[in-house]
């Protein structure tokens, strides 16, 4: 299903998934302008698709949940209580720095904070960021705890060699 050339008819405005209002084009021969029509409002706008990339963009240069707990000065004290809408609020204060965050669970709210906190301290910014990405990753060193699960390494793509068949039994000699 291609984009259909020709004279256009009509140029409806039509609500995209995102709920941007946009002009959609009705072409005087167009076969599949339903199948056009509901894509073109399963979809995003140009605009919403941006923003959200950029969005997830700067998500990827936040600091992990371990990294932004470990950062964390020894004292830190955080507190947390839950509205009445069952939303959590909490405030972070560490090394003379407080800030607060929102969010809709307790573990989320903790991380917000975290986070905040680097970010208000200047411990963690996006070109920080960007120069992390750049670096190979660090292998963890996997380490044996006593009565702990160890984890099986991740199975490689290439499929393990066969076991070789055991060879067959030699026949019995016969007397002469």
């Amino acid at each position: 299903m291609g984009v259909p050339s020709g004279e256009i008819i009509a140029r409806p405005m039509v609500a995209r998934a995102c709920g941007c209002v946009q002009e959609f084009q009705h072409y005087a021969v167009d076969r599949y302008r339903e199948q056009r029509k509901a894509k073109f409002q399963k979809t995003r706008c140009p605009a919403c698709v941006a923003k959200l990339v950029e969005e997830q963009r700067r998500a990827a240069t936040l600091p992990k949940k371990g990294e932004a707990f470990k950062a964390l000065p020894p004292g830190t004290e955080i507190t947390m209580s839950r509205r009445p809408d069952s939303t959590w609020a909490g405030t972070l204060v560490g090394d003379g720095t407080k800030v607060e965050a929102t969010g809709e669970g307790p573990q989320g709210v903790t991380l917000a904070l975290a986070r905040a906190w680097l970010m208000a301290r200047g411990l963690w910014d996006e070109a920080a960021a960007a120069a992390a990405d750049s670096k190979p990753p660090i292998q963890p060193i996997p380490t044996v705890l006593p009565h702990a699960v160890v984890p099986t390494p991740p199975k490689s793509a290439a499929k393990p060699a066969a076991p070789k068949p055991a060879p067959a039994p030699k026949p019995a000699a016969k007397p002469s």
